[in-house]
């Protein structure tokens, strides 16, 4: 089995330190050399990847971002590079036009007040140049927000942002309590329903598309017309990469199996052999999974949220409505 996408946290270093960071656990983890990063590319495009996401870390500070998505673009592998958008300018804007990068650009509020809450101060009059830079060179881009206690009220606020910077789509991901994001700050499911509803409302309003990461029973509840869900971790469609080179089971867990150094296909065979992917990709779904109109479709959601609130990778996801009885307005 190959996967179709492949996360890569292709550095361990940030100019932020936010709140909310999952990423904060890999701080300071040693990183493949560009040797051995154009080397994974190679493989992954001869193992039939097809799409990479870069991440970290901050990627804009990695002095191998641009051979990397260089290689990306010559081995017909498509790319996309998410962003805290501090750094990014005309000089980051132009090389992505160039090699036909996708950015996710990481907005984490409709104002500055909550924004800079999460992120730091300063970084939203940054971002706003960073989302100008894109936009008049024409890359396209998406944004994406980690929905959490300290933002969730301004959903539908940052659906109008999304539209009014030109974005494609607003995105949305609910923080997962791991790294710098302390139990305290991750929304409750009334939260995260609240928000994803009043972003709908937005959406509908707008005309314009949103996208719901790694949440699909968010499909009991949300409009299709204007709200896509996505999340295929459960079919071994996407495999996480830390800066090391170690193959995550996800990139909120710090489970791994096999590592590039290796060879990415001998470290993709370890990768499935695991007795950890064994137990995602085929969970043992309880109710109220089991009969559930889903089942076929989110297979007890999201399997790291599970393990962290259950200690069980099968399901159901602590988010679901149905799980906790929930009837969303």
């Amino acid at each position: 089995m190959n996967p179709q996408a492949v996360i890569w946290l292709m550095n361990s270093r940030c100019n932020l330190n936010c709140v909310h960071c999952y990423a904060s656990r890999f701080l300071g983890m040693g990183e493949l050399s560009l040797e051995e990063k154009l080397k994974l590319i190679r493989e992954l495009a001869e193992a039939g990847v097809r799409y990479v996401g870069l991440t970290g870390g901050e990627p804009l500070l990695s002095e191998d971002l641009e051979p990397c998505i260089k290689e990306l673009y010559d081995r017909g592998v498509e790319c996309s590079v998410n962003t805290n958008g501090v750094l990014l300018n005309e000089k980051f804007a132009r090389l992505f036009r160039r090699y036909d990068v996708y950015v996710f650009l990481s907005v984490d509020g409709a104002s500055r007040e909550v924004h800079e809450g999460i992120r730091g101060e300063g970084t939203w009059e940054r971002l706003m140049r960073g989302a100008e830079a894109v936009r008049r060179e024409g890359v396209e881009f998406s944004t994406i927000m980690a929905i959490s206690k300290l933002n969730y009220f301004e959903a539908g606020g940052y659906v109008e942002l999304a539209e009014r910077l030109g974005a494609d789509s607003a995105c949305m991901i609910p923080i997962v309590p791991v790294g710098r994001a302390n139990p305290g700050i991750a929304p409750d499911v009334s939260e995260l329903i609240a928000a994803l509803k009043s972003a709908e409302e937005a959406a509908k309003s707008l005309g314009y598309w949103m996208t719901v990461w790694c949440y699909v029973p968010a499909k009991l509840f949300i409009d299709p017309r204007y709200v896509s869900t996505w999340a295929d971790c459960r079919r071994g469609k996407v495999v996480d990469i830390d800066p090391a080179g170690n193959l995550l089971l996800c990139d909120v867990l710090d489970v791994s199996s096999g590592n590039v150094k290796m060879g990415f296909r001998k470290a993709l065979e370890k990768y499935f052999e695991s007795e950890h992917v064994r137990k995602v990709m085929n969970p043992k779904l309880k109710e109220p999974c089991k009969s559930c109109g889903l089942r076929d479709v989110c297979m007890g959601g999201c399997y790291a949220r599970s393990y962290i609130a259950y200690g069980t990778f099968d399901g159901p996801d602590p988010y679901c409505p149905k799980v906790q009885r929930i009837e969303p307005v």
